[in-house]
């Protein structure tokens, strides 16, 4: 008795603490929202895998996160942000990372968290 009463909350456990990987449209969504947000429109997007976060970046109890591998993005500035980034100027990064967290009310809502291999004010 005490052996199964174990296993089935070793199995619960397993089950409530694992999250469903957001779907490539959910991340495209989020990375748009987020670079609008800074004024910049996405005009190309294409993304790699979705990969749970590594165990050594996970926090205990903390929201789901994800690394999306970006194969390459191109964003145009919808106004000036400097010297080298004009207004309609097209910007392509490749080879980019990016770490989506769930929303942690909003189960549904994921939210770019860290961004390597894309440098834009």
């Amino acid at each position: 008795m005490a052996r199964t009463t174990s296993l089935v909350i070793i199995i619960l456990i397993g089950l409530l603490g694992c999250s469903i990987a957001p779907s490539e449209k959910t991340v495209a969504g989020a990375i748009t929202d987020y670079f609008e947000h800074s004024r910049y429109k996405v005009v190309d997007l294409k993304i790699g895998k979705i990969e749970g976060m590594p165990l050594s970046q996970k926090t205990y109890m903390g929201t789901s996160g994800y690394v999306v591998d970006v194969v390459s993005i191109t964003l145009e500035p919808q106004e000036d942000k400097g010297m080298d980034i004009k207004k309609g100027k097209l910007l392509t990064f490749s080879n980019a990372s990016i770490r989506v967290t769930q929303d942690r009310v909003n189960k549904n809502m994921w939210h770019v968290s860290i961004i390597s291999g894309i440098s834009v004010p």
